[in-house]
């Protein structure tokens, strides 16, 4: 006999319809008879008590979750992850943001979630995570974080452009001046790395993307690397501060020569998705591709887009 999954929910706070759609989950799986798990801050949003509802930090209620369920965007589910790190659970999302290229179903969706959560029948797509250790110039302890999409060295507001170095297990790559430096996963070739021109890769093909951002020399352009190696930026003492960023949240200023060791993480992300959530689905409906200019989007079926 299958074992009865337990469920932690998280919800972003700032998300409109976040609220009602908490209760309604929690609902949802107390009537399939799943032990439900709510995050502190989450908690807030309830209106009314539900008995045997277990109320936990989230670090807690990872540990004690088989399935995370997140409300809100990718940028919730990549909070939550850069939160876990190692710790991660399967996570799946339903989107009450704007973009939702992580997500697996929208609000609307969420009794095709429950159901499939109950009777296992989802599938999960293992995706890489990023571990980077920061080493500053001085005596400041590394730093370590950890990234689904990308980490960033970038410039601040200024006119002057910074110098980097780059390795790959020790050779020289090559010397980059620009306004910084991108170094993504396969999930985040289709966020930040995508917009200043980087490629777009399938999920599990094993490789990071370092992709320089408005480059002084246009023959610097984005290198895909397997994934076994390990990535050094190498900042040199610079005239200005620059930002490190990790999925788009400030890990820092880098004020003094510092060094950035980018590795694959030990652990995945196991994304939750649904039968028929594949990733180049999800790339025609949000990139809003459709194959051809003679063809208009209704005129493509939704799923035989060759036709």
């Amino acid at each position: 006999m299958a074992k009865t999954p337990r469920v932690g929910l998280i919800a972003n706070l700032d998300k409109p319809g976040a609220r009602s759609l908490l209760e309604t989950l929690i609902s949802a799986f107390e009537a399939r008879e799943i032990p439900v798990g709510v995050e502190t801050a989450s908690a807030e949003l309830l209106k009314e008590a539900h008995h045997g509802l277990s109320i936990a930090e989230l670090d807690e209620l990872a540990a004690n979750s088989d399935v995370l369920i997140v409300l809100g965007g990718d940028g919730t589910l990549l909070g939550v992850v850069g939160q876990l790190g190692e710790a991660v659970k399967p996570i799946a999302a339903i989107n009450v943001g704007t973009l939702g290229f992580l997500t697996c179903a929208t609000a609307e969706e969420y009794q095709t979630l429950v159901d499939a959560i109950a009777d296992g029948s989802y599938e999960v797509s293992p995706r890489t995570i990023i571990e980077a250790t920061l080493r500053h110039g001085n005596d400041q302890p590394d730093q370590v974080v950890h990234a689904l999409n990308e980490v960033t060295v970038v410039r601040c507001a200024t006119p002057r452009l910074p110098h980097f170095k780059t390795r790959a297990d020790a050779p020289l790559v090559n010397h980059y001046t620009g306004d910084g430096i991108i170094v993504a996963t396969p999930t985040g070739s289709t966020a930040y790395s995508l917009s200043a021109g980087g490629p777009i890769l399938e999920p599990g093909c094993g490789v990071f993307v370092m992709t320089p951002i408005c480059p002084h020399a246009l023959a610097n352009r984005a290198i895909v690397f397997d994934d076994s190696r390990e990535i050094e930026l190498l900042v040199p003492d610079q005239r200005d501060h620059l930002l490190l960023t990790a999925d788009g949240r400030l890990v820092g200023e880098l004020t003094e020569p510092s060094r950035l060791k980018i590795r694959r993480a030990s652990a995945e992300l196991p994304l939750v998705t649904l039968p028929d959530g594949s990733f180049y689905r999800v790339l025609r409906r949000k990139l809003g591709w459709f194959g051809s200019s003679i063809l208009n989007s209704d005129e493509l079926p939704p799923e035989d887009p060759g036709l």
